[in-house]
């Protein structure tokens, strides 16, 4: 019984625990480093992106990079985008910068890699620490763009999915009710059927006591026939 109840014990603190966890918000880290470039290798922060779709990843990063201003554009050479001229006042103040990013998608696993081509040179932690820092806070807020538009999206499979099982729940009631119609149709049917039956049984006692009293006549007048052929 001490099993038992510490099983559904530790079952709903799981549960619970769960549930909460769901409910967090979540941390997303940003991580620095030398990353392909065009023809080399260029100082870049990178974010991952769990549990999203690439294609969410880079619809909201255009949508949220247009918010500073500039011009976004596909940029073959790292198979990404290129911000032209953008104006990120908590990064670089009112200093224009280009920003290069890319979506990363390895598996299940997607990321994005961003450089930002300040006038003093690609930013890294080193040489700007407080742009940096800046510039992680700004792909968080992105990371959470991101995360609010895929959990959007997931709410929205989920409410076409209760959209649909609701439909199946009507068609289910209705097939429901037109079996019980069915049943009730059928039961009618019996019951004619029965009082025909009983009907039948009576008409058919009445019809064997008048063939007898047919049979009765032919034989009246089949043996007055006989008699008078002798």
């Amino acid at each position: 019984m001490r099993t038992f109840l510490t099983i559904i014990l530790c079952f709903s603190f799981f549960t619970i625990y769960a549930q909460d966890d769901q409910m967090t918000k979540p941390v997303f880290q940003v991580r620095e480093g030398e990353r392909d470039f065009v023809d080399d290798g260029r100082n870049a922060l990178t974010v991952d992106l769990p549990e999203v779709k690439s294609r969410t990843a880079e619809k909201i990063w255009k949508d949220y990079i247009d918010k500073f201003g500039g011009k976004t554009k596909k940029f073959k050479d790292i198979k990404g985008y290129r911000t032209e001229a953008t104006e990120i006042y908590a990064i670089g103040g009112l200093q224009k910068m280009d920003v290069y990013a890319r979506v990363d998608e390895d598996r299940d696993q997607v990321s994005l890699t961003v450089w930002f081509d300040t006038p003093k040179g690609m930013l890294r932690s080193s040489t700007d620490a407080k742009a940096y820092q800046e510039a992680v806070k700004f792909l968080q807020d992105y990371a959470l763009e991101v995360k609010i538009a895929q959990v959007e999206e997931d709410l929205k499979d989920e409410e076409k999915a209760l959209k649909d099982l609701e439909r199946d729940m009507d068609r289910l009631k209705r097939d429901n009710e037109g079996y019980h119609k069915d049943i009730e149709d059928a039961k009618a049917r019996i019951k004619k059927a029965e009082d025909n039956i009983v009907e039948n049984e009576k008409a058919q006692e009445s019809t064997t006591g008048r063939i007898d009293e047919q049979s009765r006549k032919v034989g009246q007048v089949r043996d007055r026939l006989n008699f008078l052929k002798k």
